[in-house]
């Protein structure tokens, strides 16, 4: 069903019905643009991104409180940050002002023998350290293996339907391996 609205411009002159005319405007058009020209002018602004709708909204898509939601976003960051250069995740961070915020709040885990090898091991230990931080993380946090994809989907799909689309690249690529 197309939402319209039809508007009568209607013109008398002394009693007498002179003109009728009748235009059609497409709201759900009108209304979609509009909603993409404003991402783009808050983007452009540099107007930061809504996280707490976000979280809002994978909380509710994978059934998981707001807090876990929150503590694993903030896991995920932290992981891309590891593996992502400065200038990779300043990307990121302009897209997620309250970044650090988020990565304060990641579990602190302790690493165990296996993950203090890795980090010896160069590009491949790092990433093997990653998984098992992720692991370690999400263990504490109550989530199960099989929901990290779609934590880290609706994190980066979150970020490229906001306007974010080299943000959500750059999660992704940090965090690769998973």
């Amino acid at each position: 069903m197309k939402l319209s609205i039809i508007s009568l411009s209607v013109s008398l002159t002394l009693a007498s019905l002179t003109s009728i005319s009748a235009v059609a405007i497409d709201l759900g058009a009108l209304t979609k643009s509009s909603t993409e020209q404003l991402k783009k002018v808050a983007k452009d602004a540099g107007v930061p991104l809504e996280t707490n709708t976000m979280i809002e909204y994978t909380a509710k898509q994978l059934n998981l409180s707001e807090d876990t939601v929150t503590a694993s976003f903030g896991s995920l960051l932290k992981v891309a940050q590891d593996n992502l250069s400065q200038e990779n995740f300043a990307l990121i961070s302009k897209a997620v002002p309250d970044a650090q915020n988020y990565v304060d709040k990641a579990p602190e885990v302790v690493k165990s023998s296996m993950s203090s090898l890795f980090s010896s091991a160069g590009d491949s230990g790092k990433k093997a350290e990653s998984v098992d931080y992720l692991n370690s993380a999400f263990e504490q946090l109550g989530i199960s293996s099989e929901k990290v994809p779609g934590l880290i989907n609706s994190f980066s799909g979150y970020l490229d339907k906001s306007g974010y689309k080299e943000a959500s690249a750059m999660l992704k690529k940090g965090l690769g391996f998973f």
